[in-house]
């Protein structure tokens, strides 16, 4: 079976996993794939041990899919986690020149609305805020500002054409900031999903190993092996 295919038989069963029983990664998930199948192989070789200790032998024919579907969800989760990542970095990038031109069209507003109590006031209003989403939301307030009244602007020759070069940067950081901050949250399906699937796949070959460990205590090297 393929990456997806394993993903789509065990579906289900890792979304039913509950929430409070989840459990974090503690080291790097290819690493982890890696032992599990190295398990699934040594745990075949001791199947009738360790049924006839009790165990389920149908566990171990479940490690490999179930750490081909952990795989796949990772796999989708460092996709968006990168994307994450490379959207802070160019968000970086292009924040200071988005800032600087909100605040010199702010300096050409408030110097053409001056004599304009009502509309000043709305410019007034415009500089409150200086956070990130403020930026974004200022940009394109300063455009329907200035579209409604373009007047005051032309007498002191304000360049009319920037508003909707305003407009589109307004767009363009919105879609860039939800992009930085859109997997931020732990909270994200993605993430949750492959911290499921690795609980999951972690109950079942910590059985294994348990059953291992016990069938082979007076044996250390084949016990050896059901250690993490």
């Amino acid at each position: 079976m393929s990456y997806t295919e394993d993903f789509e038989q065990w579906k289900d069963q890792i979304e039913g996993v509950p929430l409070s029983e989840v459990k974090l990664p503690n080291k790097p998930i290819d690493e982890y794939v890696l032992s599990v199948n190295t398990l699934a192989i040594d745990a075949n070789e001791d199947r009738d041990a360790l049924g006839g200790a009790g165990m389920d032998v149908n566990l171990i024919d479940e490690l490999n899919p179930l750490s081909s579907a952990l795989s796949y969800v990772q796999a989708q989760w460092m996709s968006i986690f990168r994307a994450r990542e490379d959207a802070i970095v160019e968000w970086k990038e292009q924040a200071p020149g988005a800032f600087k031109f909100r605040d010199e069209l702010l300096h050409h507003f408030s110097f053409a609305y001056r004599n304009r109590e009502d509309v000043s006031k709305k410019v007034a209003r415009i500089r409150e805020g200086n956070s990130q989403a403020d930026m974004v939301q200022d940009l394109l307030e300063i455009t329907v500002l200035g579209e409604k009244y373009p007047d005051p602007l032309s007498e002191i020759k304000f360049d009319l054409a920037l508003l909707p070069v305003a407009r589109t940067l307004s767009h363009s950081m919105s879609e860039l900031l939800a992009a930085a901050n859109g997997a931020a949250d732990d909270g994200n399906e993605t993430k949750v999903l492959r911290d499921k699937a690795y609980t999951l796949l972690f109950q079942k070959e910590s059985i294994i190993r348990e059953y291992g460990r016990y069938v082979f205590w007076q044996d250390e090297d084949r016990r050896s092996r059901y250690y993490r």
